[in-house]
């Protein structure tokens, strides 16, 4: 057996277009399927640039996340994503900060537009030599 990548992940939300706009304008993802489903909602995944992981919006009634994070991705700097999410009025919840499940990384955690936890995390990079 030889698995490659995860295809999709799926979080939850209530207003599709509203999700659209939070991960384009915020976090930088492009709508890759928007496609008629059933009962007026739609089949949508986005994808962050050079990525092959796609995020999937599923009906909230269908699946719900609490005080877990429904997606953690990976950041190049979150004490700046940090100043621009506070500039942009997006809530930030914890940090940034050190993690101390891993030396060397920093850590952020925002609510999405659908009231979801996001976990960003920034990793310095290995000492050369």
């Amino acid at each position: 057996m030889a698995i490659k990548r995860i295809n999709f992940q799926s979080i939850p939300i209530e207003d599709q277009d509203r999700a659209i706009a939070f991960y384009k304008d915020h976090l930088g993802f492009e709508v890759q399927v928007d496609a008629p489903y059933m009962d007026g909602w739609r089949w949508i995944f986005m994808t962050l640039p050079r990525a092959e992981t796609r995020l999937h919006f599923a009906k909230t009634s269908e699946m719900s996340f609490t005080d877990t994070p429904a997606l953690c991705l990976v950041s190049d700097d979150v004490d700046a994503d940090a100043v621009r999410f506070k500039k942009s009025g997006i809530e930030i919840t914890n940090g940034p900060d050190d993690a101390p499940w891993a030396p060397g990384t920093r850590w952020l955690m925002i609510r999405d537009s659908e009231n979801n936890l996001i976990l960003l995390e920034s990793f310095k990079e290995a000492p050369h030599g």
